[in-house]
């Protein structure tokens, strides 16, 4: 069931370097990201020396399936954005934005007259490659340019203006169809339930086989479990982590493969009304054979459910 693709899970957030978001390079970016330079692949990037932060917050989210699922690059301009002013904090909660500034905090934040959406890139410290984003916002504060953005394959982060390149249309036109699987469901059974039930699955065998980690995912789940996958062999390379994020279950995967950069993300979290969980998955894009990808991993999630609700009602009926 796995891909003959270069596998890279990502999860954790680096330690870096915390520098100020320069106001003063924005309008020397912005020439140099209004070039109509050719496309270049994804990956290949030099290395910046470190990745700066600032005191807005949302740095790092690639988690939130829920609040900003996945979309294809093609369809950026059809993601909601807040134009003209700055959001409300109830629209940072919806979607339409990240980064909520305070006026009594921040009275002189302003947006930064730019075209939202846009498409962009920006090197990332978790996955070592450059990766595309989608800016939803940018906003300028003191000394201070900062953006937020939301990721093709899901969930959402925000960094520095100098730290991400804009793409022209003819840019995001040359990526072409780049569609994602996005499956999910509720599940009447525990996160650990489910978990359990993954691990049957042939797709996790097969990476428990490529990573040597059959001991872990035959492991019982709890919320300290966590281990780090590293594979480079066969001109394959990968490095990542399964964890518990904030009492949930994320796995996210980052395929390379000849600079095709594709992912699969997987979160699994409780449902406090019940003793359910719900599941989100992603994976691609797929530009072609998308219709099988799709039956694929339906009928994956279709197994897992009935897996986990079978696993439950033995637990249940053997009480």
């Amino acid at each position: 069931m796995l891909k003959e693709k270069l596998l890279v899970i990502t999860l954790t957030i680096s330690l870096v370097l915390i520098n100020a978001c320069g106001q003063n390079k924005v309008a020397e970016i912005e020439v140099q990201n209004n070039l109509n330079v050719e496309a270049v692949a994804v990956n290949e990037v030099k290395k910046p020396a470190h990745r700066e932060l600032h005191k807005y917050g949302g740095w790092y989210c690639p988690d939130n399936l829920r609040g900003f699922p996945p979309i294809d690059i093609q369809n950026f301009e059809q993601v909601s954005v807040i134009r003209d002013r700055l959001p409300t904090k109830e629209e940072t909660r919806t979607g339409a934005s990240l980064m909520f500034f305070d006026p009594t905090e921040f009275p002189n934040a302003t947006p930064l007259d730019i075209k939202l959406p846009s498409v962009a890139k920006i090197y990332s410290f978790q996955s070592n490659m450059e990766e595309l984003v989608i800016v939803i916002q940018a906003v300028v504060s003191g000394k201070d340019t900062v953006v937020g953005f939301r990721y093709p394959n899901g969930g959402n982060g925000t960094s520095c203006f100098q730290e991400v390149t804009f793409l022209s249309d003819n840019e995001v036109k040359k990526i072409g169809p780049a569609p994602f699987v996005y499956v999910s469901t509720e599940i009447a059974a525990s996160k650990q339930e489910i978990w359990n039930a993954i691990t049957q699955t042939k797709y996790m065998k097969d990476l428990a086989v490529i990573f040597d980690k059959a001991a872990f995912f035959e492991s019982d789940w709890n919320n300290e479990s966590s281990t780090k996958l590293n594979f480079n062999a066969f001109g394959m390379k990968a490095r990542g982590v399964v964890s518990s994020l904030w009492g949930n279950l994320y796995i996210h995967i980052d395929y390379d493969t000849n600079d095709f950069h594709s992912s699969e993300k997987m979160l699994v979290f409780a449902n406090e009304k019940n003793d359910s969980a719900y599941i989100h998955f992603v994976s691609g894009p797929h530009p072609s054979g998308f219709e099988q990808e799709n039956e694929k991993w339906k009928n994956w999630l279709a197994e897992v459910k009935g897996l986990s609700e079978n696993s439950k009602w033995i637990r249940n009926y053997t009480k």
